[in-house]
């Protein structure tokens, strides 16, 4: 199986009035970590101070920094074909795909949360946020709210649900599949 593990820091908001700050990519095939990927990404807007606070990145961080649409191809590549993952996805891929549709490029990926999979496969834990997961389920721990330490957390996750249930129970929780997507992505 092929997957992109992704996380991203934005302005804060909404991906309609918000932009990405920085990306964090992990490629990963079944197991193996084969490339990743980071960038501070300028968002041509200010930065909400909760999440400067939160995150550490600053407006003086980003500026200068590229703008999306010069990354826009790069990442849309490195995303084509497979299966992306975060940990909540649906505040990652609504962000990205928000983003790629402002550099004109329409992409509706297979996707797979690792809260969710943590949720059904790690029952029982006292919080499944990324950092009480990574320290119930014993992993390193990690920078926090930073888009490369953050995708490689939830890279770990993923391959320990892989290892625990197989790659058949994950594909089963993969949302927004196409029967021919299935065939390319697997």
């Amino acid at each position: 199986m092929k997957f992109a593990v992704v996380d991203l820091e934005t302005t804060g908001g909404t991906p309609e009035n918000g932009r990405i700050t920085e990306i964090g990519i992990v490629l990963l095939d079944d197991f193996q970590v084969v490339k990743t990927y980071q960038t501070l990404v300028d968002p041509g807007m200010p930065i909400q101070p909760f999440v400067q606070k939160l995150t550490g990145i600053t407006d003086e961080m980003v500026s200068g920094q590229p703008q999306f649409n010069d990354v826009a191809e790069e990442v849309a590549e490195m995303l084509r074909g497979r299966i992306f993952v975060a940990h909540n996805v649906q505040f990652d891929c609504r962000f990205m795909r928000a983003e790629l549709r402002r550099a004109c490029i329409k992409m509706d990926p297979p996707r797979l949360c690792t809260v969710k999979l943590s949720r059904r496969f790690f029952p029982g834990l006292p919080s499944y946020s990324l950092h009480n997961l990574i320290m119930s389920l014993e992993l390193p721990d990690f920078n926090h709210h930073r888009a490369l330490a953050d995708a490689m957390a939830a890279a770990e996750i993923l391959k320990l649900c892989l290892q625990k249930v197989g790659a058949d129970k994950i594909k089963k929780e993969v949302r927004n599949i196409t029967k021919a997507e299935s065939l390319a992505v697997f």
